[in-house]
């Protein structure tokens, strides 16, 4: 059993005090203006929290810190300067008084430190920075011997930064990186207590043997901890069936266990799109002789994974034997590393939301408590080792460099492979790694018994051992306009398994523009929105704010520079998903890069570092509708999406098209059925280039005649012209523009408002309805809801938003909280759009029936 170690630790820059680690291990040790932290923490995230600095996230703070590396570069692969307060090793120290209930022996247990550690107990080195090394490997101490039972013990660990040589943690050109290279105790401790044989890392690996069956095969490891040998007995429970493996255990000795178990009609886990993600329990016991010694209890789902490269060589994943189009982003934790569940929560509300079915951990791999959402949500999660530094510099691989990424990949993969939302691990990023690294790394996988596919990288690049990855990360990463992705068949688009790509920035709303910047700094644009984009290649958003310009005219000031922009968001994020689902399964997977941002941003995201949903938000949500009605860009057809596995059958497609001001240039309904995960082509929209900007409403509805999808475009009389011949993998240029202007011409449209707070306790926050009396479009219309300051209640769950109303359209938005908690004080709705003047209204309470 493991008990958590977190908790009132001491930490102070090794800077500060001449003590070693023999004299902080004692009670004698002097920690007069140390600071108190919880874990896990990075030394520079305790410092932030404790107010040592001004916020980092606000204009150019971050600068300020000391300790910075090259800006705009990629820190990990620069030495921290000779003068960095983080340069030299940071003291964390805990003291503790052991359980009269704990069990004779008592494991300490790091998940994670980075980058390399001494670990002192009651004045004795118990590990040195040799053996406690590694950012991704867990690091078990017996401290048996060591520890006092009957007083207090004193532990401290001495915690030294990552350098340029080490494959530890980095941020690439996602962002800049913190001064400290995120040093620290970044994941839980625990202490673990057991008899002489304690259980490590229990598992069930599942096969689907018929239509009706399953195979289980229950594992683990047993290790004893005792000086003499162990009669071992490993007892199993699952769903009413219980299973026993008796062994012998030498002093010391750590030995997997292994048992299969056959179960006639399982409950089968799936994405939340194809079906349930059945859970099951699995309880495991183990006996030293006939004694009780430890035991685990975990959540487990039967289904199997597997990965196959099609005829046109993209790879595709099956879920229990069926297809399934991988729709995902790219996940990044807080800057800092700070534990902070709630708002972990919040964001995986936001992904189903927005009706993605992954998550991909680039070298940021999530908590357990993350995972196990995942495993309860039916959310798939890719995961695997981060790119740009040492982790695929090879060449300049010592012996101990070999040593950590085998031990780092097996503990990360004994930590994961339990829980079935994981689906493949990505032993390499941009680049394989060379033979001798890829066979390490797969006989890893196959001692552990990995149940799942892995990929040698995200990058199209076979391998002599593996073959090819059917992979591809040809870009784009910056702006593309929604065209491309039907149109283009060299790089990112609508074609194969898209590992990460995107169209470019993503500035957020006002609200959070203003959070991320002092008034000085809010416009125009200079180096502090410059900082706020990415690093390399993408320190500014130059591309995005080019097109901005051309397509939809010129801004004045920063209020009609973000209203474009989530204008121009929606549009592009939602052209890119629709893309990849219009094509499957010629198009298999699609990435976008990313979802998160570790700080706040302008780049790479689906909402904001301060939870703000905006255009990108509400376009990706629109185009992963389960069932789904869309506009094709490349032939002017419209299509339906079905991503549920059953069919889909006497669906009313009611395709109209109108010019600004609103005159009918078509106008038919057709109905359509669709297969489980399928796709139909309804129509094909005639030209009419005679038209400034068509705009086209689609709306399905069922046999009942309840509305399904509505989707709503706004089309240039001709589309973008890229120039293909000069593309790359940062994006392809645009020669000439699509002319969207006139849309900013349109007459203003008042809107109808009424809105109401939901009963507490019925899952909702509120209800607004919005009803067009005029006689125009009400175009692109936001919705918010703030407090009694004007502040946004965030995180929020939007039924829709950026909505747009034809003459006479009324249209019904329902608002909610992540975890549905009760909110007190006074509501109010905020409706503008561009074209619709702005209005506010107080959110009164809903009325008795």
């Amino acid at each position: 059993m493991g008990n958590s170690f977190n908790s009132d630790w001491m930490m102070a820059s090794s800077a500060s005090t001449t003590q070693t680690g023999d004299v902080l291990s004692t009670a004698a040790a002097s920690i007069t203006d140390w600071s108190r932290v919880d874990l896990p923490t990075t030394v520079l995230g305790a410092l932030v929290e404790r107010g040592e600095f001004g916020d980092p996230f606000v204009d150019k703070n971050l600068l300020s810190i000391p300790g910075q590396g090259p800006c705009a570069e990629n820190f990990s692969n620069f030495p921290m300067p000779d003068d960095s307060p983080f340069a030299v090793p940071w003291w964390f120290r805990k003291q503790f008084v052991v359980d009269t209930n704990d069990g004779p022996h008592l494991v300490l247990q790091f998940d994670g430190i980075n980058y390399r550690a001494n670990v002192w107990l009651n004045g004795k080195l118990i590990a040195d920075k040799t053996q406690v090394v590694g950012s991704y490997c867990e690091h078990r101490l017996d401290i048996t011997q060591h520890v006092q039972r009957d007083r207090l013990n004193t532990l401290a660990v001495e915690v030294f930064p990552p350098g340029p040589q080490d494959v530890a943690i980095t941020w690439v050109d996602w962002n800049p990186s913190p001064p400290d290279k995120n040093t620290g105790i970044w994941r839980d401790v625990q202490l673990h207590s057991s008899g002489p044989v304690a259980l490590l890392s229990p598992h069930v690996a599942t096969e689907i043997t018929g239509p009706h069956a399953a195979r289980l095969t229950i594992g683990g490891d047993v290790v004893n901890l005792d000086d003499q040998p162990q009669e071992t007995i490993v007892q199993a429970e699952v769903a009413g069936h219980r299973v026993s493996i008796w062994m012998m255990l030498k002093a010391g000795e750590q030995r997997r266990f292994e048992r299969q178990l056959d179960l006639v009609a399982p409950s089968l886990w799936w994405p939340r799109s194809m079906g349930d993600p059945a859970l099951y329990e699995l309880k495991v016991e183990v006996l030293a002789g006939d004694v009780p010694s430890d035991s685990q209890t975990l959540e487990f789902g039967i289904r199997q994974v597997t990965a196959e490269i099609t005829e046109e060589g993209h790879a595709l994943f099956r879920i229990n034997g069926k297809p399934v189009l991988i729709r995902g982003a790219g996940w990044a934790t807080d800057l800092f590393l700070r534990r902070q569940p709630k708002r972990d929560r919040a964001q995986l509300d936001y992904v189903i939301a927005m009706n993605l079915n992954t998550i991909r951990f680039e070298g940021m791999l999530e908590r357990t408590e993350f995972l196990e959402w995942c495993d309860r949500e039916g959310i798939l999660v890719i995961a695997g080792w981060c790119c740009c530094d040492c982790w695929e510099k090879w060449d300049s691989w010592n012996e101990e460099t070999h040593q950590v990424a085998a031990a780092s990949l097996r503990s990360q993969i004994r930590r994961v492979r339990r829980h079935p939302c994981m689906i493949s691990w990505w032993y390499g990023s941009d680049f394989p790694p060379p033979a001798e690294v890829e066979r390490s790394y797969l006989d890893i996988l196959a001692e552990e018994q990995w149940p799942n596919a892995s990929h040698s990288s995200a990058a199209d690049k076979a391998t002599e051992l593996s073959g090819s990855s059917g992979m591809k990360m040809e870009g784009p990463y910056d702006y593309v306009p929604p065209n491309y992705w039907l149109e283009d068949d060299e790089h990112g688009g609508a074609f194969g398994f898209a590992t990460e790509v995107c169209p470019g920035p993503a500035p957020p709303p006002l609200e959070s523009l203003r959070r991320m910047f002092s008034e000085d700094n809010l416009w125009p644009i200079n180096d502090t929105w410059n900082l706020h984009a990415g690093g390399q290649e993408f320190h500014n958003i130059k591309a995005f704010t080019d097109a901005l310009t051309a397509r939809y005219g010129d801004v004045e000031d920063v209020e009609q520079f973000t209203d474009l922009s989530q204008l121009m968001t929606y549009e592009a994020q939602r052209a890119m998903f629709e893309a990849y689902a219009r094509n499957r399964y010629r198009a298999t997977g699609v990435i976008h890069w990313m979802l998160n941002n570790a700080w706040p941003s302008l780049i790479w995201h689906l909402y904001d570092y301060y939870l703000r949903p905006g255009g990108g938000f509400f376009g990706t949500r629109k185009a992963n509708e389960p069932l789904h009605v869309m506009y094709a860009y490349d032939d002017a057809t419209v299509s339906v999406v079905n991503d549920h596995m059953e069919p889909a059958t006497g669906l009313n497609v009611h395709v109209r098209v109108f010019d600004l001001g609103m005159e009918p240039l078509f106008d038919e309904i057709a109905m359509v059925d669709v297969d489980g995960g399928g796709n139909t082509r309804v129509l094909t929209i005639p030209g009419d280039g005679d038209q400034d900007v068509r705009l086209v409403d689609l709306r399905m509805t069922s046999v009942e005649g309840a509305l399904l999808s509505h989707n709503f475009y706004w089309l240039p009389a001709t589309l973008d012209e890229l120039d293909h011949d000069n593309a790359s993998w940062i994006n392809t240029p645009i020669s000439r523009y699509a002319d969207l202007r006139s849309l900013r011409e349109l007459p203003s449209t008042p809107l109808a408002v009424s809105a109401k707070r939901a009963k507490p306790g019925n899952g909702s926050l509120g209800r607004v309805e919005l009803t067009n009396d005029g006689d125009s479009l009400a175009f692109f219309v936001q919705l918010r809801l703030v407090d009694e300051r004007g502040e946004d209640f965030l995180p929020v769950l939007w039924s829709d938003n950026y909505v747009s109303l034809l003459p006479g359209d009324t249209c019904v938005v329902q608002a909610a909280l992540p975890g549905n908690p009760s909110v007190n004080g006074n509501l109010r709705l905020q409706v503008r759009g561009l074209n619709v003047p702005a209005q506010e209204l107080p959110l009164p309470p809903a009325e008795d029936p």
